[in-house]
């Protein structure tokens, strides 16, 4: 027997926009319903791309909740819009995958999560360094026990990135754009939320971004394990790959993750490591999230990350932002209670 496919609401029809429609359009599963942008000539230039009849395209997420039946939407606008597009989705009890971070303020995810758990639709953050094999395996082998208990990680991000358009002016660019993938697939392969952030972001005088793209972030994730974190978006010298470039030290040797494809064991106190096979994963990156979504959608399997999840990446940016404010450390726990939030 034949499955109708689902319909999905795209707002946002932008880079990230773009690359979801060309996801949805290579799943038989899906079928767009309707397709939002507030930018008209970017609405009509998607729109035309990807065959969106006139009539379901539509200046604004509440117009097309209100006028295009659909089971779900996936959110890929900017950050500030997020909560006024995600709350009433959620309110009609419609399926939520938005793109992260998941709001643009951790009060804001709050109020998204607590929508959340009243309607009981799914909600899922497209944090898409866990649908990669190389993010996989180091999350498999460390928790496997190869180098024993971790005693501490690092991660060197260093790419000089140009982007235009509404990130050139976030005041914390590099935290809040970038670093959330980082510390979200820093949670997901140690298994651990943040206890403690003490940060300090700068703007380089070269720098073409507005705000701070460059910070220094010691993180101290639960069970007192250290991490060391730098990320640059106007880095000269050496780049790294785009998770960066990852050690793992443990009481039985360590694990280092480079090129984005790469995981190498070093065994005890050697300096001679031997590459660790990645298994693949099929399907892999977007096309593994909108899997995992479809699977939610159909009550087959929980969304992964979920919003219960997420927020504890965003509490750690957050956090990190708060703190190069402040020139303060800053304790997740208790950011995330000031901000509203409370455990089920």
């Amino acid at each position: 027997m034949s499955i109708e496919p689902l319909r999905m609401i795209v707002a946002g029809a932008g880079g990230m926009g773009r690359a979801w429609l060309r996801t949805l359009a290579a799943d038989p599963r899906w079928t767009v319903a309707a397709l939002v942008d507030t930018s008209a000539e970017a609405l009509h230039a998607a729109g035309e791309s990807f065959a969106v009849p006139v009539e379901r395209r539509f200046a604004s997420a509440a117009e097309a909740l209100e006028r295009a039946p659909a089971d779900a939407i996936l959110v890929a606008t900017t950050p500030e819009t997020h909560h006024a597009i995600i709350v009433p989705a959620l309110e009609r009890g419609m399926p939520v995958f938005s793109e992260k971070p998941l709001t643009a303020t951790l009060p804001e995810a709050v109020a998204v999560l607590a929508a959340a758990r009243r309607s009981r639709a799914p909600l899922m953050v497209g944090q898409g360094r866990r649908w990669l094999p190389h993010i996989v395996a180091l999350r498999e082998v460390l928790q496997g026990g190869l180098i024993g208990e971790p005693g501490y990680l690092t991660c060197q991000f260093r790419i000089p990135f140009r982007f235009g358009g509404w990130r050139d002016a976030m005041p914390e660019v590099l935290l809040e754009d970038m670093a959330i993938h980082h510390f979200d697939a820093i949670r997901f392969v140690t298994g651990r939320n943040g206890a403690r952030v003490f940060a300090h972001s700068f703007r380089p005088a070269w720098s073409w971004f507005q705000g701070n793209a460059c910070a220094g972030v010691e993180l101290l994730l639960e069970g007192g394990l250290p991490v060391s974190y730098f990320g640059s978006w106007v880095a000269r010298g050496p780049r790294s790959s785009w998770d960066g470039e990852v050690i793992v030290a443990g009481a039985e040797g360590a694990l280092l993750l480079r090129d984005d494809e790469s995981l190498w064991h070093y065994p005890g106190e050697s300096e001679t490591p031997r590459q660790l096979v990645v298994p693949p994963l099929e399907p892999v990156g977007l096309a593994r999230g909108l899997d995992c979504f479809t699977r939610a959608v159909r009550g087959e399997a929980p969304p992964d990350p979920d919003g219960e999840d997420n927020i504890h990446s965003l509490a750690i940016t957050s956090a990190a932002v708060a703190s190069a404010r402040s020139g303060l450390p800053v304790d997740v726990a208790a950011h995330l209670h000031e901000a509203g939030w409370r455990p089920i």
